[in-house]
């Protein structure tokens, strides 16, 4: 068992530049950066962002995709001891300013865009919104409206030596957003410490080395990607893979042309691949191993997956609440136990399957809520200490909200969760959230969101609506208006209109009564 270290993020990378400085670090269509290079671009904008006044504990919004400039960014916020405010790619308008008023977000980082949403045109007008009073364009297409962060002038050397002198492992470094029973998603703290030493220890569980390749296939704004992938990848001092987009072609391009070994994502994608008609024209026989994880899957699809793809899949549990890490599978795990169990808790980690509402511990073979104790467990929720008290009990203990139970071997057996939560292609999404932007629209009286089972993304949001007397919905018009409001992964694919919801004796709406009934009313049951 490799120790933990007393690490922050800019130390794991500089730590890694200086054991292989000539190894490869990233590579992005035909542009490639060494580790001495790619710290070296980190030192730079460090110093562009004192020039420009950031400094340590400023939340600094980072909204891009997976690519260069957006690994640069988010090492050099964390080396001057800002805190990286990881920002979903698929936002709305409405949604971003909710969440940079909330985060008391300084300043952004903004690329080009993603699908429709150009983030240039978007951000018009933000600053001086809230707190928000500077934003800088990483972009790569060019952008007129608001300067460049390259061609800032950069601080002196010595300045740069003193803010990172003043980071320590406690700190904070990051803030990703994740959803809960409540409207707004919240704002997740993790230190330095968590998030570097999880890359440490995902990079042991994948049995990773300098030799291996990660080919980056999600958002870097997800838990997941920002530790099995950035982080992993430089502790094992490998090389991060970034394909020009996350298309599946573009992702089993990248393998197939940059022979990547090492691939993670969500089950939705991984499906997405191996039913691409053209599958089988790509060479994939590089791939070693990688992760799955973000929402449950059958356990015949992990099979078919880690068939096709031809490497050892590893079955895990990850929660933005723990860093991304709970459990993993072991890389000599019989196929059947990677199939059809989570894994056993990771390293350095206390984990209990506890009685709901009690915490007590369950014996083995009994079903409850999965807890986590230790290291990755966040520093809290934004603003929000009664939500972080209801998640991390006075013990330490995060509950999980996941249902499962401890099979006589240390795996553990995912059954389901107690949150109402909707998991779409690894995608967390808050019912509220939908419900509280449907509600606006005017035929509608009252409505609930919940998720119902799909074969591709694991769930999609079905909007079970009940309509004001006398009205009618146009569908397509009512969905338009929606994906004005809401990133596009949150807009119900189905809507149901019903006379009443099920209830409890005292008038609560029942989600799980709900949910069966809306997957019987569109033939699912």
């Amino acid at each position: 068992m490799l120790p933990l270290e007393p690490l922050t993020v800019g130390g794991l990378l500089r730590r890694t530049a200086g054991r292989f400085p000539e190894r490869p670090a990233m590579e992005y269509a035909d542009q490639s950066w060494d580790y001495r290079a790619l710290d070296g671009a980190v030192d730079l904008w460090a110093r562009r962002l004192l020039a420009a006044g950031v400094r340590k504990g400023d939340r600094v919004g980072l909204w891009c995709e997976a690519e260069p400039k957006a690994i640069i960014a988010l090492y050099a916020l964390t080396r001057i001891g800002a805190v990286c405010t990881m920002l979903n790619t698929s936002l709305k308008g409405p949604e971003l300013q909710d969440l940079l008023h909330a985060t008391e977000v300084t300043a952004l980082l903004i690329g080009d865009g993603y699908k429709d949403v150009s983030y240039p045109e978007v951000c018009r007008g933000l600053e001086g919104c809230g707190l928000l009073e500077r934003i800088w364009y990483i972009g790569q297409a060019g952008c007129g409206a608001f300067p460049a962060l390259e061609e800032a002038e950069p601080a002196p050397e010595g300045e740069l030596a003193r803010a990172e002198g003043a980071v320590v492992p406690e700190d904070t470094a990051f803030i990703l957003y994740t959803s809960g029973a409540t409207s707004r998603p919240k704002a997740v703290m993790g230190s330095h410490y968590s998030r570097a030493n999880s890359g440490v220890m995902q990079a042991a569980d994948l049995g990773a080395s300098e030799e291996d390749r990660f080919c980056v296939a999600m958002p870097v704004f997800h838990c997941f990607c920002l530790s099995v992938n950035v982080m992993a990848a430089c502790a094992a001092g490998a090389c991060l893979c970034l394909p020009r987009s996350r298309r599946t072609r573009d992702l089993l391009e990248a393998v197939s042309e940059k022979k990547c070994t090492i691939m993670s994502s969500v089950p939705a994608l991984f499906h997405a691949m191996i039913n691409r008609e053209d599958f089988a024209q790509w060479d994939l026989s590089s791939l070693r191993t990688g992760f799955i994880g973000g929402s449950l899957y059958p356990p015949e699809l992990f099979r078919e997956i880690d068939r096709k793809m031809g490497f050892t899949l590893l079955s895990s549990l990850g929660q933005t609440e723990a860093t991304a890490g709970i459990t993993t599978a072991f890389l000599d795990d019989s196929l059947d136990v990677r199939a059809e169990t989570i894994g056993h808790f990771m390293d350095h980690l206390e984990g209990k399957i506890a009685r709901p509402g009690t915490g007590e511990p369950l014996p083995v073979g009994e079903a409850g809520e999965i807890c986590v104790r230790g290291y990755v467990v966040m520093q809290g929720y934004y603003g929000l200490p009664e939500s972080t008290a209801q998640a991390v009990d006075a013990d330490g203990w995060l509950h999980t909200g996941d249902v499962g139970y401890l099979d006589e071997n240390g795996n553990i057996h995912m059954t389901g969760r107690i949150k109402e939560l909707i998991i779409r292609g690894g995608e967390n999404i808050s019912p509220a959230e939908v419900e509280n932007a449907a509600a606006a629209w005017p035929c509608i009286d009252r409505c609930k969101a919940v998720g119902v089972a799909d074969e591709h993304y694991g769930e999609e949001v079905c909007l079970c609506v009940i309509l004001k007397e006398g009205m009618d919905l146009r569908e397509e018009e009512f969905r338009a208006w929606l994906g004005a409001r809401l990133a596009s992964f949150k807009v119900p694919r189905y809507i149901i209109r019903l006379d009443d919801f099920p209830r409890t004796a005292t008038g609560k709406v029942r989600p799980s009564e709900l949910k069966k009934l809306a997957e019987r009313r569109l033939g699912f049951v």
